[in-house]
């Protein structure tokens, strides 16, 4: 057993030793990075300047030292006369243990909060955290973890025992050099300070456990708060359904079996696709000449400012569950997808470069009846990678499996159902050469992403003339649909990619049907949402269904019955719109509302009080509400009525009406 040095306790100094390396190590990586890598978080453009940057908010990580100083010494103190007895050595090593499981879990949360930035644009939070437990496979965690990780997680673990074997007299200078070297740096940092006063975003500027801490602190607060003010929303009935014009059916509607193509673009925003980035040059020009010879939905928003969430409306009809938790990924989730509601012998495949763990309802997926699936695990194709010092991002070429989507539908059976899903406009927005350049690449997150956007409306092109090619686009029905949208500063500083917030630079998001036999040109201008998108293909291809069995409408209606569209913010935020364009959100964080009125205010800069929107902010509050409970036991009834084999019971066989769809809610 090690003796313990009474005057200067080895323990709390290695400790502190040990997190002083944490947090300079922390620093070093994210000034370096910063510097170097191509996409920077919230697009910081850093001086030239690098020291100050470095040096500049020191001052958090310091602190915390300090703070981690006191603190074990206090602990220390308290345990000494336990720990100095004789025959118990073991509570010596328990005290080493729990201080080696500390240093690993600081060191993990600051890796962690240096990968999320520049691979997510955010920090480690609660929402983070939730995520973590909630969604992703622990297994799939532990494959991001590079040399580089390794390292900088066992390194504390060297200085702890390098400093606590030192010799006292060692140990000693160790510590006046220590304290000297703090109050400079200390020193150092407020003067940065002073001459560089310009914020910068609170994820690169706080200590990441300092910012983890308060953030579940102010969680904790939000949670007593909610507690004393009662339940946080209305139980009210739903508000009931009011007929909007749309328009009537299409005559030319027919019986026959046509091939659906469904492509998803991932993070591509409306606002976005036909922006004229300089004089007649817009990122995604064969799409507008697609929308005009389509069903252009202008005014559609996602369902969700997550792809998981989104693309189980697209293919279900449903709202995801109002909560962080992800509905589509769960292994007991049996609702039908469209799959399921088409006639026996369709043929179905799903291509996706990016892997399905980390934002694809796969469960969902398969459990409706698709199941192959081609995705990064089990593609053999060139990976597009961007090596940094964090490691790698995951992604096939998207020209590649592009060219393999298409060989896949040339060898398909008709009918068919051929889902596409992109990840090409996704973060870190590989450069993909000159050739798909809209403008020149530079630091600006945001210039990659047009150019990407041009790549997609290439690979777009062609999907489109390989069906041309084979005779197939007379007999397919072509949908293109974004899952969401995606943010580049706009209204907040760290308001990028899309998981943020819900303005509608994060929630508008492109959709069009295309087969000029079934859906006549046309640009529609009431709000949409993906929950539409299954009852109007359905209505298209005249299957039969029960309307109660979506959350969405047709489009084919003659009047829309219902009132509001929603969405789920990730952050936190319920959203509505109403017919009249009225946007109602409602944070579940701060229990607080606001309202927009997008006609006259398109870019969401004068937020409303919501006491003249009392009835939306109700009706929102209360379909939340409900709809998880409605979703679940829905889920519980489609599981009851399973097949004896233990699949689900096609929807497509006769007596449909009186099927699994039957089983839905009704209001």
């Amino acid at each position: 057993m090690l003796r313990l040095e009474p005057v200067i306790p080895k323990t709390p100094f290695a400790f502190s030793f040990s997190l002083l390396g944490i947090v300079l190590i922390y620093r070093i990586q994210l000034t370096w990075s910063l510097f170097t890598y191509s996409v920077r978080p919230f697009d910081f453009d850093p001086s030239r300047h690098p020291f100050w940057v470095m040096i500049r908010d020191l001052s958090y990580d310091l602190g915390l030292v300090l703070l981690s100083f006191g603190g074990s010494w206090l602990v220390y103190r308290a345990f000494r006369p336990i720990l100095r007895k004789k025959g118990r050595p073991w509570l010596n090593t328990l005290a080493v243990a729990i201080t080696h499981l500390l240093l690993l879990g600081l060191a993990l949360l600051h890796q962690a909060h240096l990968r999320l930035l520049f691979e997510a644009q955010t920090g480690m939070g609660y929402f983070v955290l939730q995520e973590l437990l909630h969604n992703v496979p622990k297994v799939e965690i532990f494959k991001f973890v590079g040399w580089q990780e390794i390292v900088a997680l066992l390194l504390p673990i060297g200085l702890f025992w390098g400093v606590f074997l030192l010799p006292f007299p060692l140990r000693r200078r160790l510590l006046q050099a220590t304290l000297g070297g703090g109050i400079l740096l200390f020193a150092f940092s407020g003067l940065a300070s002073l001459l560089h006063p310009a914020p910068l975003p609170a994820e690169l500027r706080s200590n990441p456990t300092l910012s983890l801490f308060a953030d579940l602190g102010e969680e904790v607060r939000r949670k007593v708060f909610q507690e004393e003010e009662g339940p946080p929303l209305p139980s009210g009935e739903m508000a009931s359904r009011e007929a909007s014009p749309i328009f009537t059916p299409n005559p030319l509607a027919s019986d026959r079996r046509w091939n659906i193509v469904l492509f998803i673009m991932e993070s591509v925003g409306s606002r976005y696709i036909f922006d004229p980035t300089e004089p007649g040059r817009i990122p995604m020009p064969f799409l507008q000449s697609l929308a005009r010879e389509s069903w252009y939905l202008e005014r559609h928003f996602t369902t969700s400012n997550i792809t998981t969430k989104a693309v189980f409306s697209l293919l279900s009809g449903r709202y995801d569950l109002f909560s962080q938790e992800m509905f589509g990924t769960r292994p007991d989730a049996f609702l039908p997808s469209l799959l399921a509601f088409l006639p026996e012998g369709y043929e179905a495949f799903l291509v996706t470069p990016s892997p399905l763990q980390w934002y694809f309802p796969a469960a969902f997926v398969k459990n409706s009846g698709l199941k192959e699936i081609y995705h990064f695990d089990n593609l053999t194709l060139r990976k597009r990678e961007e090596k940094n010092a964090f490691g790698r991002y995951l992604g096939r070429d998207e020209v590649e499996t592009i060219d393999f989507f298409n060989r896949r539908i040339q060898r398909a059976k008709e009918p068919f159902l051929a889902i596409y899903l992109s990840f090409a406009a996704h973060l870190p927005y590989f450069d993909y050469g000159s050739e798909y350049h809209l403008v020149p690449p530079d630091m600006r997150m945001i210039s990659r992403y047009y150019n990407n956007l041009n790549l997609l409306d290439h690979m777009l092109k062609r999907v489109y003339d390989r069906l041309k090619q084979e005779g197939l686009l007379g007999r397919t029905i072509l949908v293109i649909a974004g899952d969401h949208g995606q943010a580049f500063g706009q209204h907040h500083p760290d308001n990028f990619m899309h998981h943020r917030y819900s303005y509608n630079e994060n929630l508008a998001t492109p959709m069009m049907f295309h087969q000029p036999a079934l859906f006549r040109p046309r640009s529609i201008q009431v709000p949409t949402s993906h929950v539409d998108l299954l009852p109007t293909l359905l209505d298209a291809l005249r299957i039969p269904y029960v309307p109660h069995a979506f959350d969405g409408e047709s489009l084919f209606h003659p009047r829309l019955g219902r009132r509001y569209i929603f969405a789920y913010g990730y952050e936190g935020t319920l959203n509505s719109i109403d017919a009249h364009w009225i946007k109602v959100q409602y944070s579940l964080k701060t229990r607080t509302c606001r309202a927009f009125d997008l006609k006259i205010d398109p870019e969401e800069i004068r937020p409303l009080d919501c006491t003249a929107f009392q009835h939306q902010l109700e009706a929102l509050q209360t379909f939340a509400l409900k709809h998880n409970l409605h979703l679940l036991q829905d889920n519980e009834r489609i599981k009851e009525a399973k097949g004896s084999d233990g699949t689900l019971v096609s929807t497509s066989q006769k007596g449909r009406e009186e099927g699994l769809v039957k089983t839905t809610r009704t209001e």
